[in-house]
């Protein structure tokens, strides 16, 4: 059918399908009596002809009464069907008696999982009381510098179980937690209470404990699994503004083409290929909780029309944490993954000539609507930026390899080798100065095995030369495992992998390697950034270099040690996900800033605490009993926050003024270091 429609693309989509009825009718009357083109729809047609060839046709419904879709880690609330739409209970609950905007939203991408709450603002400020939700029992309590934080988990008569992060204090059971600290003689500790609460009780106290600013995290847990939206639990949202759609991208195998808002909203949409089927799209999506816009979220809902038929429709009621990490079939890696908005798959049946509605939803029922058709090129269309902090060309666009040629713009030339012999040249002049995929590449060069790319000081924008090479890998959608060994200049790179995703792409999977410099290191790329894996594991040979392997987290853009890794010439380390990697010489335990008093919470009341600085430029804490505190002989309970870094100790438990105590620190590489602190004037 592709190629007869091939034929006719000069051709209205209406006369295109008699012209071809009329040319089945000469070869068998069934097809034109029984294929009704004017009673049948695009793929209905398409189907029928296939059917009566001998060919295989898929029974799938993609309408109103489709079988309910699998949403990749994401079910519908009580494992109800996608159909089904569930209504958010009425705004029963607010957390806080003071106004609170959302800052994350239930679902949103935090990279390998979905974030499984709402947070809420709490105006940089710590301390704001949050009240029971329902009757019920405290049944546990954590405390943690990373993370959750200080975590309660409260479970109602209803028989869900609230979980409260981040908290300053747990109020009257701060007691049990202290006294649990100095049995134990350990700072992170679990203690699981019991004790009973009302529906508005005082129930805690929102902080900072954990990650990120003076926050609340809120989740809403049906069981050990099942995470529900807290809006279908009654808890209040504010939110008033719509999503927003920042792009979409259509493809075909390795043929890509992405159209940004300006035409989009003239309803334009570009397909990299004309007139033909099997399409696939990804739409960029972010909603916002105020003005300013700072605060990018996930939506609720996407649902998609062709024409009056819904092909497509995806509702974020319910997560699991056992499926977390199959987040990258639903939202696909990008290099500007920091960026406002995520890539949403529109898993469904496409059609070239046909008019489409896309409609998103956010938390709060706010709306956004978008009717687009396709086509070949949209006059108002510009560039849409594909990454932000790369540095060298090769890159993660929508979880797959791409090679930046626009950088042929700046001067860096590029050759195409099969190992060792060169079969193009320069790559500039064979192809337009955009980025391409490195597996359209390889359909045109199916024995490359390399990439070398070179640029002289001027030409790279950081006054640095470059002169290296990608290796490049290729294998089937059906491969689960790989085990790929090839080098990087001086360097050995083994890659063994297991559990490899097999999905409904069928074009060929590419694995790519790199080296670049940046921040005084050189590191390793990998890529595509964002596949779902068993295991990875990665050995870096370096003759010059056998430091300990670090890995670059991809927004905060930090290093981190790999906490079990081989020791020698071959430094091997294993995770679930591609990461950058570099070998990194770091003998230097973490230091202390000056100290100061600030303040802290016990019992839901401030106190006077003295707050230390913690400065290390790679090896952190891994948790908080890495850190002791003595005064004299008595060991004294201290707290980590890791943001902004700082060390907080109770005031009454230390000495006066001009009197010292001892600090202890083991960071995340086994380093030591003891140090006796000055406590100054209050």
């Amino acid at each position: 059918m592709k190629t007869i429609w091939n034929k006719f693309t000069k051709i209205t989509y209406k006369k295109t399908i008699l012209g071809i009825v009329g040319c089945l009718a000469l070869l068998s009357p069934a097809y034109a009596e029984e294929c009704d083109v004017e009673a049948m729809d695009a793929f209905a047609y398409e189907d029928c002809v296939k059917a009566k060839s001998g060919g295989t046709v898929s029974t799938t419904d993609f309408g109103d009464k489709a079988s309910p879709q699998k949403n990749s880690g994401i079910d519908n609330a009580d494992g109800m069907e996608t159909k089904m739409v569930l209504k958010p209970d009425a705004p029963t609950y607010r957390p806080f008696e003071r106004d609170a905007y959302l800052t994350s939203s239930f679902g949103e991408n935090r990279g390998t999982r979905y974030h499984a709450g709402f947070d809420y603002s709490t105006q940089m400020e710590e301390g704001w009381p949050i009240y029971a939700p329902e009757d019920g029992k405290v049944i546990e309590l954590r405390v943690s510098p990373f993370h959750y934080g200080k975590l309660m988990l409260f479970k109602g008569k209803s028989g869900k179980t609230w979980a409260f992060a981040h908290q300053s204090s747990f109020g009257k059971l701060d007691d049990q937690i202290i006294k649990k600290q100095y049995s134990s003689k350990k700072n992170d500790v679990i203690v699981k209470p019991g004790t009973s609460y009302k529906k508005g009780d005082t129930l805690t106290f929102a902080g900072s404990t954990g990650i990120g600013n003076p926050h609340l995290h809120l989740e809403v847990r049906l069981d050990n699994d099942r995470i529900i939206n807290p809006a279908l639990a009654g808890v209040a949202v504010a939110d008033t503004m719509a999503p927003q759609i920042f792009g979409i991208a259509v493809w075909q195998g390795n043929h890509l083409a992405i159209t940004t808002p300006e035409a989009i909203d003239k309803g334009c949409v570009e397909t990299p290929v004309k007139n033909e089927f099997n399409l696939s799209m990804a739409v960029k999506i972010a909603d916002y909780s105020r003005e300013p816009k700072e605060n990018p979220m996930s939506v609720r809902r996407i649902t998609v029309w062709r024409y009056d038929e819904k092909i497509f429709d995806e509702r974020l009621d319910t997560l699991r944490y056992s499926r977390m990490s199959q987040i990258r079939d639903q939202l696909l890696w990008a290099e500007e993954a920091d960026t406002a908005g995520d890539w949403h798959v529109i898993n469904a049946k496409l059609a070239p000539l046909s008019t489409y509605r896309l409609e998103v939803e956010d938390f709060n029922g706010n709306t956004t609507s978008k009717k687009f058709t396709f086509h070949g090129r949209c006059k108002s269309d510009k560039p849409l930026p594909l990454t932000k902090v790369q540095t060298s060309p090769l890159f993660t666009f929508l979880s797959r390899p791409m090679l930046d040629l626009f950088r042929c713009e700046n001067g860096m030339k590029f050759t195409a080798l099969a190992k060792d012999q060169v079969i193009e040249e320069d790559m500039c002049k064979a192809f337009k100065h955009r980025p391409i995929t490195v597996g359209r590449l390889l359909e045109i060069y199916p024995e490359m095995t390399n990439i070398h790319y070179a640029a002289d000081a001027g030409s790279t924008g950081d006054g640095k030369a470059v002169d290296e090479t990608i290796a490049i890998y290729s294998f089937n959608q059906y491969q689960k495992s790989v085990n790929w060994t090839t080098k990087i200049g001086d360097i050995g790179v083994t890659q063994k992998i297991t559990g490899i995703p097999t999905g409904r792409d069928t074009t060929k999977k590419i694995l790519a390697v790199t080296r670049t410099h940046t921040d005084s290191l050189d590191f390793l790329e990998f890529h595509p950034k964002g596949m779902q894996l068993k295991n990875w594991t990665v050995c870096v040979e370096n003759s010059e270099n056998n430091h300990p392997l670090y890995w670059l987290g991809e927004t905060s853009r930090n290093w981190f040690i790999f906490s079990k890794q081989t020791k020698g010439k071959n430094r091997c380390a294993t995770t679930n996900e591609l990461r950058d990697i570099a070998n990194i010489n770091n003998e230097e335990a973490p230091t202390l800033g000056f100290p100061y008093w600030g303040d802290m919470f016990i019992g839901g009341i401030r106190q006077p605490a003295l707050r230390i600085p913690l400065m290390f430029k790679y090896d952190g804490v891994a948790d908080g009993n890495s850190i002791t505190v003595t005064v004299g002989k008595k060991w004294v309970a201290a707290e980590y926050d890791s943001e902004p870094r700082e060390i907080v100790i109770e005031g009454e438990k230390l000495p006066e003024a001009g009197g010292t105590f001892n600090l202890k620190i083991v960071d995340e590489a086994g380093h030591k270091a003891s140090y006796d602190v000055d406590v100054p004037e209050l």
